[in-house]
């Protein structure tokens, strides 16, 4: 399902404006950085549901399957779960469709006969080798429009934003 964000962005002046009216001291920068970016991901994002949706794939199923790819003897659901950072019953939805779907199964796990792994079946391979090479052409030319200067430079700022993830869950506190 399509994400809604705004697609006509105010200019840094109009959203300072806006802010101080609302919130007097705002850092009206770090907000238009925000929003410049998540409109970014929500833009990249919405363009791969929907590349996905014929194949009756949503992004995070799409993921599992990519997982369970490269992960060939099969993985326990919880960490699963907590690779993908979604709760053990979100996990539980999405393996049930996929395994209805016959793009994954169960097995018993070897050395706990409580448990099981979760393993890709020839049919969920196949669809991803299906998939990724049409896909990957149209990441590339998105990507490729900037240098391999500006990549790494972005590539550097992203990775500080992945550490400073932890700066949003410590605001909440």
């Amino acid at each position: 399902m399509a994400k809604l964000f705004v697609q006509s962005l105010p200019s840094q002046e109009e959203l300072h404006t806006s802010f101080q009216k609302l919130f007097e001291g705002a850092d009206s920068k770090a907000m238009y950085s925000n929003l410049v970016f998540l409109k970014i991901a929500t833009a990249l994002e919405n363009h791969f549901d929907n590349f996905l949706l014929p194949h009756n794939l949503s992004f995070g199923r799409f993921t599992v399957l990519a997982l369970l790819s490269s992960t060939p003897e099969g993985i326990v659901p919880t960490e699963l779960a907590s690779r993908v950072g979604i709760t053990q019953a979100t996990m539980s939805g999405l393996l049930n469709g996929l395994e209805k779907a016959e793009l994954i199964r169960r097995e018993e796990h070897q050395n706990d006969r409580r448990s099981f792994v979760i393993k890709i079946t020839d049919k969920g391979e196949n669809l991803i080798k299906h998939i990724l090479p049409q896909w990957a052409p149209e990441v590339a030319a998105f990507w490729n429009t900037f240098s391999q200067e500006e990549m790494s430079g972005m590539n550097q700022l992203m990775g500080k934003m992945i550490q400073n993830l932890s700066m949003l869950s410590k605001a909440q506190a």
